[in-house]
């Protein structure tokens, strides 16, 4: 690991997000979405609505999107997270609008393994579409050490927080322990997205460390 060397940057516990441009041929579930259901709860006027159905992915119409999504779940899960799992399937799916001046706070998505936010509808250029965080341990080190002024964070190392732009057909997925926040809408249009929880098929855990789940087991 060392050799001979004089000095070393040991690049530690990095975390992936996974940016993908689903096919053209998925367009007309896109069109399916833009006119599903919403649902105004009860902090609508902050957070914006979310689809009515939170099974969006298990319609008929999405049939084929929701095939896709497994296929990229799986390749980032083995190949990238190197998890253990060999099939997955999707818990709660759900379309989610964000009308001008509206954002969400930052969180993580509990009770899932892997988590991805598909964006889609009129490009919303003026606005990012997601931003994550870094994990800190409870210390906002932002305070703690300021940067230089007047040069540009250019090591990957000093961000806080890195943002994704809107891009209709593009889809991001990452590991749901990941803190992340939807920076406030700043366009002129509603920009739209279908968020995505996915969890291992057969369950999670293993039996040998007394971790095991396996949902046909529950209930």
């Amino acid at each position: 690991m060392y050799g001979d060397f004089k000095e070393q940057v040991l690049e530690l516990f990095p975390t992936p997000v996974y940016a993908v441009r689903v096919p053209e041929e998925l367009a007309p579930v896109m069109n399916y979405l833009r006119n599903v259901e919403m649902f105004d709860g009860p902090n609508a006027d902050t957070y914006g609505t979310h689809s009515t159905n939170t099974y969006i992915l298990d319609e008929p119409e999405c049939k084929d999107l929701k095939r896709y999504v497994l296929d990229v779940a799986l390749k980032f899960g083995r190949d990238i997270m190197n998890y253990g799992y060999d099939e997955y399937e999707t818990s709660q799916t759900w379309v989610s609008h964000k009308e001008p001046g509206q954002n969400h706070q930052m969180h993580t998505h509990p009770n899932s393994l892997i988590s991805a936010v598909l964006y889609y509808g009129q490009p919303a250029p003026d606005t990012p579409a997601i931003k994550f965080h870094k994990p800190v341990g409870g210390i906002n080190t932002s305070y703690l050490a300021p940067h230089y002024p007047d040069k540009p964070r250019t090591s990957k190392f000093a961000f806080e927080s890195f943002s994704v732009q809107f891009e209709p057909g593009l889809m991001v997925m990452f590991p749901s322990y990941l803190f992340h926040s939807v920076p406030t809408n700043t366009s002129k249009v509603t920009r739209r997205s279908l968020a995505m929880n996915i969890v291992p098929k057969q369950g999670l855990g293993t039996s040998g460390n007394l971790t095991e789940l396996l949902f046909h087991k529950v209930g």
